[in-house]
């Protein structure tokens, strides 16, 4: 009795062994997950430019002679409302494996491109999009300072005989010291401007000004006197927050209102 029952759960495991499908390895699985081959690829030669720099923007068909016209496209989202579609930017004749597009960087803090390629026969093929970060040089006046002392405006005003839109002393106030924060929220990389004093100020005067990120120092002016001009372009290591400070140094019984001419931050992130 005992051998017959043995025999018969033999039995039955061939048979369930029969049914059972074979198991997929891993490699049967990587190999029916693995992504089909678009036919084309894209590339950029930076990752990074700044509005109005001019992008290199190369597409490389596997099969050119299959291949009729090659269209890059870009990204594009409404300023205020909509949803973002491909726009057509340049299509072309495919003459050999290799197109190479020149397009110049405008589009709002990122740049997103495809190209599609129409064939003599068979569907088109479009390539993965690629991405370029785009900086931008924004007005400071755009980012609201959060603090600011009396007398510290945007203005204008003239600097070595050129006007300016600028940051600084009010040629009205006699505070001595001026000073404004603001929080571009580790957006900017740089700030530019033109330093001086306002040409109001009496002669023989002369102020400074210092520039703080995160109430870390970056950036301190020597001596501004009237009839000079200094341009300047600071690297900032993505702040939070930025401080601004113009101070009147004149000897007693001059005044002197220091100012930044057309005062920018260099930014990407902000609409």
């Amino acid at each position: 009795m005992r051998v017959r029952i043995v025999i018969a759960l033999a039995a039955t495991g061939l048979l369930l062994g029969a049914a059972l499908p074979a198991v997929a390895t891993p490699t049967d699985l990587t190999g029916s997950s693995r992504a089909p081959k678009r036919g084309v690829t894209l590339t950029t030669s930076v990752g990074e430019a700044v509005e109005g720099e001019t992008l290199t923007i190369r597409a490389k068909i596997s099969k050119p002679k299959q291949a009729r016209r090659i269209t890059l496209q870009r990204w594009d989202v409404p300023l205020y409302f909509g949803s973002g579609s491909w726009k057509d930017v340049r299509s072309v004749k495919v003459r050999k494996r290799t197109t190479t597009f020149h397009e110049v960087a405008t589009s709002l803090n990122t740049a997103r491109y495809r190209v599609v390629v129409r064939r003599h026969q068979g569907k088109p093929l479009t390539s993965r999009p690629v991405s370029v970060t785009v900086w931008r040089w924004i007005p400071l006046r755009s980012i609201s300072s959060y603090s600011s002392t009396s007398g510290a405006v945007f203005s204008e005003a003239s600097i070595n005989g050129a006007r300016y839109k600028t940051w600084g002393a009010a040629s009205y106030s006699g505070a001595g010291a001026w000073e404004a924060r603001f929080t571009p929220g580790r957006n900017c990389k740089a700030f530019s401007g033109v330093l001086g004093v306002d040409d109001v100020s009496d002669d023989g005067s002369s102020g400074t000004i210092a520039l703080t990120a995160d109430d870390a120092p970056v950036y301190q002016s020597s001596a501004l006197t009237p009839g000079m001009s200094t341009k300047i372009q600071v690297p900032l290591s993505l702040p939070y927050r930025l401080g601004f400070r113009a101070t009147d140094t004149s000897p007693d019984g001059l005044d002197a209102f220091p100012v930044i001419g057309d005062p920018a931050l260099l930014c990407t992130g902000i609409s």
